[in-house]
């Protein structure tokens, strides 16, 4: 019997490597697609060594001409794609006009991420939004029409509660949150009549293991999207823990 296809744009120790397994254990073939090779051979080895049917690609989200050779792989080697979920993004702590004083960005006892320094540019706002929208704008056009032809499918994109209001530490940021929430909502509505979901997962706390937003958890609300019936698709999901998981940290 012929496997579901899936594809993980985006892999990494956390939500990346869950997402993967998840679907993988729930019967789905799955591609997953990151841009440092030794951490992508390492992904493959091991969960391949649990029993899961997953292949690794290496490419860059943000460079299209690469992604079609990537995808091209992926139809080759698993057919077409009924999940495609995007989890690619650069995520590094930057203002716009005025420097912070950062080091680091850290919120509780999670691990923090390194702030890039100096003010954003324009040409750093565009590198990121090749990465953080074009990229998805880009994978969602290749798997489209085979979903449409199929009469099914999901994509899935990865938000944020920066989509509905900046963080100051995290501008840049947020700007590529909200463009990629439009741009879903835009899929939503163009693919829903045709049977194919389109939904950004806007995730209200940082994820962390052993708390409420484990990446576990999180990857099983992804998987519990696609296999939930057409009348109850929505353009955004909510993955929130707490009433106070909504504001800006660094108010």
């Amino acid at each position: 019997m012929t496997r579901p296809a899936a594809i993980v744009i985006g892999i990494g120790p956390g939500l990346g490597q869950a997402l993967v397994r998840a679907f993988a254990n729930a019967g789905f073939s799955v591609a997953f697609v990151g841009r440092r090779r030794d951490a992508v051979l390492a992904h493959e080895r091991d969960m391949r060594a649990e029993g899961l049917d997953v292949a690794g690609f290496v490419g860059d989200a943000g460079k299209p001409e690469i992604m079609d050779r990537v995808y091209g792989a992926i139809a080759d080697r698993f057919g077409r794609a009924e999940v495609l979920i995007y989890n690619a993004a650069i995520i590094e702590p930057a203002r716009f006009v005025t420097p912070s004083g950062l080091a680091q960005a850290q919120y509780g006892d999670a691990a923090g991420w390194d702030a890039r320094g100096a003010t954003a540019d324009p040409a750093y706002l565009v590198d990121t939004f090749r990465t953080n929208v074009a990229g998805a704008h880009h994978a969602a056009s290749r798997v489209a029409p085979d979903m449409i032809a199929q009469g099914k499918g999901s994509i899935l994109l990865t938000g944020g509660v920066l989509a509905f209001e900046p963080w100051i530490e995290w501008g840049v940021t947020s700007l590529g949150k909200a463009a990629l929430r439009s741009m879903g909502h835009s899929l939503f509505k163009e693919l829903q009549p045709h049977g194919v979901q389109a939904t950004t997962i806007a995730i209200h706390g940082t994820m962390q293991a052993g708390t409420p937003y484990d990446h576990d958890d999180i990857a099983r609300a992804y998987l519990d999207l696609h296999l939930r019936p057409q009348e109850e698709w929505t353009p955004d999901y909510h993955f929130k823990k707490g009433a106070q998981d909504d504001g800006d940290p660094d108010a």
